[in-house]
């Protein structure tokens, strides 16, 4: 048929709310990312670990596999926040891994290659583009700390009964708290430093150093001025500080572990610092580009 004799007619199917328009980006986000076979088996190895904690407290309450295997426990409960919290350092570990390999390639090639422009010159606006790029990488994190850590609490609490759950509900909560705290950080960080330089490799190579170089620098610092402020570079010991409040460890494992060198308000005022910060850079190079008419 000739395209003079067509006829165009407006589309008249069903319109995406206003307020949903954001999760086009996380879908698509994430079924990018598991089109990679290195990410998608990365993405299952995350699981093992739960696999792992989950068949401990089976076992911790299941007599016959004791037997079984001739192992016996102690009088002393072997399941509890500290349980927890070891669960989600070992998970935080993975997920930053995760992280470092989804979140550059999300956005830096919408800066890249001036992609940035078509987003915003659709009914999008930057707030709605920013979270569904950070709504998709923080979904991912969330099916591998908080939730399956969740899972675990579930299971324990049914195996223990006695009204377990009703006692450590607030464990529950710290699970929550933390995990969510760990995605807000290392989510926005890591957005934040892709728009800023632009380039995956790069983006990925300063994301490892913010976590793990630039504690040597405070190391540095503290011995030099014999201070203990320096540890406030070091953002994986801030977040271990505030989980172990999270969590509430003893005073005798906290101080052992250094987690008293600095104050516990300055541990959230750096972190929550770090969130407001990465928000503004992202404010700031989020912006389209006004084309003047003659």
């Amino acid at each position: 048929m000739a395209v003079y004799k067509r006829t165009y007619k407006a589309y008249r199917g069903p319109l995406t709310p206003a307020w949903s328009r954001f999760s086009v980006l996380s879908r698509y986000g994430l079924s990018t990312l598991f089109t990679s076979r290195p990410f998608t088996a990365y993405a299952v190895l995350c699981g093992v670990p739960f696999l792992g904690f989950a068949t401990f407290i089976y076992v911790v309450h299941n007599s016959a596999v004791q037997a079984l295997f001739n192992v016996q426990f102690g009088k002393t409960p072997l399941i509890n926040s500290a349980f927890f919290m070891g669960f989600m350092g070992v998970q935080a570990f993975m997920s930053f891994i995760l992280a470092a390999w989804a979140a550059p390639p999300a956005i830096s090639k919408d800066f890249a290659n001036n992609a940035v422009q078509l987003y915003l010159s659709r009914p999008i606006s930057r707030a709605e583009y920013l979270v569904g790029k950070v709504s998709s990488l923080a979904g991912l994190l969330s099916l591998t700390t908080w939730i399956p850590a969740l899972v675990l609490w579930v299971i324990q609490a049914e195996l223990q009964g006695n009204g377990w759950g009703w006692e450590n509900l607030w464990i529950a909560g710290a699970i929550i708290i933390a995990g969510l705290l760990w995605i807000a950080v290392i989510s926005l960080l890591s957005m934040a430093i892709a728009v800023w330089v632009r380039w995956r490799i790069a983006a990925t190579g300063l994301l490892i150093a913010v976590l793990f170089l630039l504690p040597g620098l405070g190391e540095a610092f503290d011995l030099v001025l014999r201070a203990n402020w320096g540890k406030l570079l070091n953002l994986p010991h801030l977040m271990a500080m505030i989980w172990a409040e999270l969590f509430r460890l003893p005073g005798r494992e906290r101080h052992i572990a250094g987690y008293d060198a600095v104050p516990m308000w300055s541990a959230w005022a750096m972190l929550l610092g770090v969130c407001v910060f990465c928000v503004w850079i992202l404010h700031q190079r989020l912006q389209a580009r006004e084309v003047e008419r003659g």
